[in-house]
């Protein structure tokens, strides 16, 4: 424990003030340090309190080369790679008592010093391809408003984290996989990827076999999963629209009876929505709603829905700080023995200390813990400071 903290501590003194590099767009060091402080309020639990930290080292090297065809309207071909380094220490929240299905904080995951996400790619000016270890959640279904949020419903969805494998390729654990991106001058946008279709490489959820991120193993057992997007965002307008598929190649159980269903697959819907100023901007303020929805005769969600609104620099002496409001709901297929559904509301204020740390208190409130017509209600309360370096 001492040893790593050490290494990590010897890296981002390094990485404060990074070296600049010739043909690079960036720092070739960079990082993000997040702590977590929690505390729960629940009639039958009482008062508790815990703390955990996620700490991501991220070096990226980028190289371009012109490649000029014979044609007047030439595009330059740029090639990029990238690599990370995720360390989790400590239990958040749900592991450590709550026990919720969506997931309080989108910082929890298993112990562990990993590899994390790398790649190489290739992009022109409208389209690029990326071929590595991926994170489908960093490209796929993410929304403005919900970045702010700390519950993990608000990023990669219950609609497709509760039906795959482990979740999926996302946080915290990157599948090999190669992804396409294409957009165009009106508004247009497309995204397609295919990935290992278990992370974790143990269909029992176990973080062993690929505890550090360098174990990859391609099997038919595991599948394949797939994903393909395409948006519209209008110029001049405020809205934006996506709608998005994503499929399985495994079997997949029926969570009633048992009997195995021959691959898997859902689809989603988002609006979003600019009501004022623009992006990241003072006064800028953005909502949206997404819902996403998978047959019940294999998967454990049937649907679920959420939505935020967020608001950028609202007071003139904080023209940095965010707060953000959400309401998320996820609805366990019909037949599961006692389940039912889980919903949370959540208030988070992101308080920008200078341009490299932030102070974030975030309150929640959970109905139905577990997704059972049994379960408690409780408060959640987060304190999170992020550090970038």
């Amino acid at each position: 424990m001492n040893v790593r903290c050490a290494f990590f501590a010897a890296i981002a003194c390094g990485l404060l003030n990074p070296p600049a590099y010739a043909g690079l767009d960036r720092p070739l060091g960079a990082g993000r340090l997040t702590l977590d402080a929690t505390g729960i309020l629940d009639s039958a639990i009482g008062l508790w309190g815990a703390g955990q930290g996620r700490e991501s080292l991220n070096g990226t090297v980028l190289g371009e080369a012109s490649w000029i065809p014979a044609r007047a309207d030439a595009n330059p071909v740029s090639i990029s790679a990238y690599a990370s380094v995720l360390w989790v220490e400590g239990r958040g929240p749900s592991d450590r008592i709550l026990g919720d299905f969506l997931g309080a904080s989108n910082s929890e995951a298993f112990q562990s010093l990993r590899l994390y996400s790398w790649w190489f790619e290739v992009s022109g000016d409208l389209w690029s391809l990326r071929s590595g270890a991926l994170l489908a959640d960093e490209e796929f279904t993410g929304t403005k408003s919900g970045a702010s949020l700390i519950n993990s419903s608000f990023g990669w969805p219950a609609f497709i984290s509760g039906n795959t494998l482990n979740t999926g390729p996302a946080y915290y654990a990157a599948a090999l996989g190669a992804r396409i991106a294409w957009e165009n001058e009106d508004g247009w946008s497309a995204r397609a990827g295919v990935y290992d279709g278990d992370s974790l490489d143990s269909a029992a959820g176990d973080d062993h076999p690929n505890r550090h991120g360098t174990h990859y193993a391609l099997n038919s057992e595991d599948g394949a999963f797939f994903m393909a997007e395409l948006g519209f965002a209008p110029v001049d307008s405020p809205n934006r629209f996506t709608t998005g598929v994503w499929a399985h190649s495994a079997d997949f159980a029926d969570p009633v009876s048992g009997d195995l269903h021959h691959g898997n697959y859902g689809a989603y819907v988002i609006a979003e929505r600019t009501l004022r100023g623009r992006t990241g901007e003072p006064g800028n303020i953005v909502a949206h709603v997404r819902y996403g929805g998978a047959p019940d005769d294999r998967n454990a969600v049937a649907w679920a829905v959420d939505t935020a609104v967020s608001a950028t620099g609202l007071l003139p002496v904080r023209t940095a700080d965010t707060v953000a409001f959400g309401v998320a709901h996820a609805r366990l297929s019909s037949g599961l023995a006692g389940g039912d559904y889980e919903r949370v509301f959540e208030l988070s204020y992101t308080a920008a200390v200078d341009e490299r740390l932030s102070l974030q208190p975030d309150v929640q409130y959970i109905q139905h813990i577990g997704a059972a017509s049994t379960g408690a209600h409780s408060w959640l309360f987060l304190l999170r400071l992020t550090a970038a370096y």
